[in-house]
């Protein structure tokens, strides 16, 4: 059977089982709520391969230290999420931020089932989190 819009999703799971993980989408407010953040949770997300260069400045973290986060568009719309910008941070499984970089598009591959947000690794913010 080819791969197709219909069974896409089903095939990403298969074939990335073992590297799908759930992270924690830092989603700041919009206008007069920008001070606000919501901590929303990802299932089925895929980081690709972290590609540092610089000196080490601080533990395992390198003066440029990036990756592409795979985010299920079907995930996002569960969320109620319909754009994702370089204010908002994404978490990964052992705690690890990354800020979303402002001058890369986000793109939409795979019959636009998985957004592809270009990530830099930043220091955590200094905000209170409310839940959804």
């Amino acid at each position: 059977m080819p791969i197709g819009p219909k069974n896409q999703r089903t095939f990403h799971k298969r074939l990335y089982s073992g590297m799908l993980e759930t992270v924690r989408l830092l989603k700041r407010g919009n206008d007069q709520q920008q001070g606000t953040v919501t901590a929303y949770t990802l299932f089925q997300c895929r980081r690709s391969i972290i590609s540092r260069t610089g000196e080490s400045i601080q533990q395992d973290i390198e003066v440029d230290t990036r990756t592409v986060w795979h985010l299920p568009t079907i995930e996002l719309e569960r969320i109620g999420v319909a754009f994702i910008n370089n204010l908002d941070r994404i978490v990964d499984n052992i705690g690890r931020y990354w800020q979303p970089e402002a001058n890369v598009l986000i793109q939409h591959k795979l019959f636009s089932t998985h957004s592809h947000v270009h990530c830099l690794r930043v220091d955590p913010p200094n905000t209170t989190i409310t839940k959804p």
